[in-house]
C-alpha cells in the first residue's frame, strides 16, 4: 500500500534546500541571488527526477542528455553534449555512434558520480583513438569479455557510461546521434511499478539534488579561494575529468568601468577553451545569446601567436570579449587538451576604457553590427545542436 511518505519525505528535503538558499547570508548576497539559488534548484530538480524516470535501469538502457540548454550544473563544457546511460558490469552492451558533424567525442565508462564522490574513470576512448570523425559510423562493445573490432572492457563496478561529443566550429548542422542497445537481455521487459521501487527513485532523486548543490557549490568557492580574485589557478587535471585536459579556474570580480585581459600561448595545445560560469551554481552563462565562450577555432590570435581574451560587462569592441552578462562575479575555467608543455595563464584587471592598451596593437575593431551576426551564428548551431 502506498502512503505517501517517500512522496512528503522527498518533498521536505527540497523543501529544506530551499529554505538553505533562501536563508543565505553571505556578503553582497541580494535578492536576485536567491532567486537564481532557487531556480538552480528547480533545475535539479526536474534533472535528477527525469534521470530516475527515464535513465537508471542497465537492462534497458536510454541515454539521458544535461548539461544542455536547460540542466546545467557542475561546470559544463558548452563545446559539447553530454549523455550519460545506466549499465551494468556483466552487461554486453553496444553503442553505435554516427558523428554527423560531430568533431571528436570521448567516451568514459565510470562507478558513480562525482558530486557523489565516484571521481574514478573505469575505461576512457576517443573518436581519435577509434580513427573516426565526422561523417562516419563507430560502433563499439561493452563487455567483460573481449569483443572482436572495438571493444571497451566492463568491471564489476562499472555503473555509468558517459559521452561527450564536442563542436568546435559553432555551425548549423547535425550533431551526433547515439543509440545504446544492451545485447545479452534485449526484450527482456522492464519490472512494473511498485511502491519500492517509487521510494527508491524518490530517495536517489533527493540525494542527486542535495550532493549536486552542496558539493559543487562548495567545490566552485574553495578552487576559488586557492588563489587571488582575478588569477588563474596553475592548470593540472581534476579527478573525473577527461584524462588528457588540464583545468585553469579563476573567481572573476569586476566592476562595470573594468575589463580582465587573460593572456596565454594557445599553441602548447591543439585544443583550449575559456568559460563563464555563475559563481555559486557553477551553470554555464547563456552561451547561445551571448559570448560567453570561446575555443581555439573561434578565437582570433595576435600575430605573435598569443590569445588575448577580455572579460567584462561591457562589450570592449574586440573579437576575443568573454561577456559576464552584467555580473559582478564569475566563475572562470581554462581548458586545454594534452598539452606538450605546462600551459601559463597571465591576467591582469585593467580601466575598460585603457583595453588596447593592454592588447596587441593589431587587434582589430567588432562593430555592433558584426556582434550581432556573430551572435546570431552561436544561436543557430546551438538550435541545431540542442533541437528536439
Amino acid at each position: 500500500m502506498v502512503d505517501g511518505s517517500a512522496w512528503r519525505a522527498y518533498c521536505e528535503r527540497m523543501a529544506a534546500l530551499g529554505d538553505r538558499i533562501l536563508e543565505a547570508d553571505f556578503p553582497g548576497a541580494t535578492d536576485a541571488d536567491r532567486a537564481e539559488g532557487i531556480r538552480h534548484l528547480a533545475n535539479q530538480v526536474a534533472c535528477w527526477l527525469t534521470y530516475q524516470l527515464a535513465a537508471t535501469d542497465p537492462e534497458n538502457p536510454a541515454f539521458f542528455t544535461h548539461n544542455d540548454l536547460a540542466y546545467r550544473w557542475g561546470g559544463p563544457n558548452v563545446d559539447q553534449n553530454a549523455r550519460r546511460a545506466p549499465i551494468a558490469g556483466d552487461g554486453v552492451y553496444r553503442l553505435t555512434v554516427t558523428m554527423n558533424a560531430c568533431e571528436k567525442f570521448v567516451l568514459q565508462v565510470k562507478p558513480g558520480d562525482m558530486h557523489a564522490g565516484r571521481t574514478e574513470v573505469l575505461a576512457e576512448t576517443s573518436s581519435a583513438a577509434l580513427g573516426v570523425g565526422p561523417g562516419d559510423t563507430v560502433e563499439i562493445v561493452l563487455s567483460a569479455d573481449r569483443q572482436p573490432g572495438n571493444w571497451i572492457e566492463l568491471t564489476p563496478d562499472a555503473r555509468v557510461l558517459h559521452v561527450r561529443d564536442y563542436y568546435f566550429d559553432w555551425t548549423p548542422e547535425q550533431p551526433a546521434m547515439l543509440a545504446l542497445e544492451r545485447l545479452d537481455t534485449q526484450g527482456r521487459p522492464a519490472e512494473r511499478v511498485t511502491p519500492e521501487r517509487v521510494a527508491g527513485m524518490l530517495a536517489g532523486a533527493a540525494t542527486s539534488v542535495e550532493n549536486s548543490i552542496e558539493v559543487w557549490n562548495d567545490w566552485v568557492r574553495a578552487t576559488g579561494d586557492r588563489q587571488p580574485v582575478n588569477t588563474f589557478s596553475t592548470p593540472s587535471t581534476v579527478a573525473g575529468g577527461v584524462k588528457e585536459v588540464v583545468y585553469g579556474f579563476a573567481r572573476v570580480r569586476l566592476t562595470d568601468d573594468q575589463v580582465l585581459v587573460v593572456e596565454t600561448d594557445p599553441r602548447v595545445s591543439g585544443q583550449w577553451d575559456l568559460q563563464l560560469y555563475s559563481p555559486g551554481w557553477f551553470e554555464s552563462l547563456d552561451f547561445a545569446n551571448r559570448q560567453t565562450s570561446l575555443n581555439h577555432v573561434q578565437a582570433e590570435h595576435d600575430p605573435d601567436g598569443w590569445i588575448r581574451v577580455v572579460i567584462g560587462a561591457v562589450d570592449p569592441g574586440v573579437p576575443n570579449w568573454l561577456d559576464t552578462e552584467g555580473r559582478a562575479e564569475v566563475f572562470a575555467t581554462h581548458r586545454w587538451l594534452d598539452p606538450y608543455a605546462q600551459p601559463g595563464v597571465r591576467a591582469v584587471v585593467v580601466p575598460h576604457e585603457s583595453v588596447r592598451e593592454y592588447l596587441h596593437p593589431d587587434t582589430r575593431t567588432v562593430g555592433a553590427g558584426e556582434r550581432h551576426q556573430s551572435l546570431r551564428r552561436r544561436a543557430e548551431h546551438v538550435a541545431w545542436r540542442f533541437r528536439a
